[in-house]
């Protein structure tokens, strides 16, 4: 692509109406002199409109698209309620555009919010021992049954916490298995420690990860109970 490209033909257009005015002037009598300069000065004023309006859309349009990339989606485009042009037309379509991305991003995060009441109020409610994992926030969270399971008092533990001690080593190979390898339901029994607890309790793990429409594992719900009760 070749960097100002568009300016360089814009304004080479009043240069080359310059060169030919001075050449072709000399030939126009003086009776119509006077009407050539008229259109010559009108041809310069649209010119000049047509400037200012084209690059000063081009200065909004890039703020614009700046902060819809960035994620601000109540940006809009300052648009004329009168006199308005083909210029107008596409600032008040990019204003249509912010529009529908603030209608969509409410809706996500709708059902973003949703999504995360009922999953607490199934933790809450549930008579099995429940883990979840959130891999984007890389935090383990413990509904009541499992807390009462494994005899701590706090209900979330960072990912670090849990899969970097040493006996953890066999539930960290499991859960990575489980999230990064097949990514499918995986069973197992292994020993697992986390902070607070005085010892290491073994407990047999159905892990089910949760994949988006990239087969991306992003959360994973992990069902724990003692392998003697299995």
């Amino acid at each position: 692509m070749t960097p100002n490209l568009l300016k360089t033909l814009w304004f080479l257009m009043p240069a080359c109406w310059l060169f030919t005015g001075l050449i072709v002037w000399p030939e126009i009598n003086s009776a119509t002199r006077a009407s050539v300069s008229a259109l010559l000065a009108l041809s310069l004023l649209c010119w000049g409109h047509l400037t200012l309006r084209a690059f000063g859309f081009r200065k909004r349009m890039f703020l614009f698209l700046r902060r819809l990339l960035a994620g601000d989606y109540e940006t809009g485009i300052k648009t004329r309620k009168r006199f308005t042009d083909e210029i107008s037309h596409l600032e008040a379509l990019g204003n249509q555009v912010a529009e529908r991305l603030r209608v969509y991003d409410r809706l996500r995060a709708d059902r973003v919010s949703i999504h995360a009441r009922v999953l607490d109020l199934l933790l809450i409610q549930s008579k099995d021992g429940l883990i979840t994992a959130n891999v984007e926030k890389e935090i383990f969270l413990l509904n009541p049954v499992a807390q009462k399971m494994l005899g701590v008092n706090r209900k979330s533990f960072s990912f670090e916490s849990v899969l970097k001690p040493k006996v953890n080593e066999s539930f960290n190979k499991l859960f990575q298995h489980a999230v990064t390898g097949r990514k499918i339901n995986t069973e197992g029994t292994c020993l697992l420690q986390l902070p607070g607890m005085g010892a290491p309790i073994q407990l047999a793990f159905l892990i089910m990860p949760l994949r988006d429409r990239d087969e991306n594992v992003r959360f994973a719900v992990l069902s724990i109970e003692s392998p003697d009760t299995k």
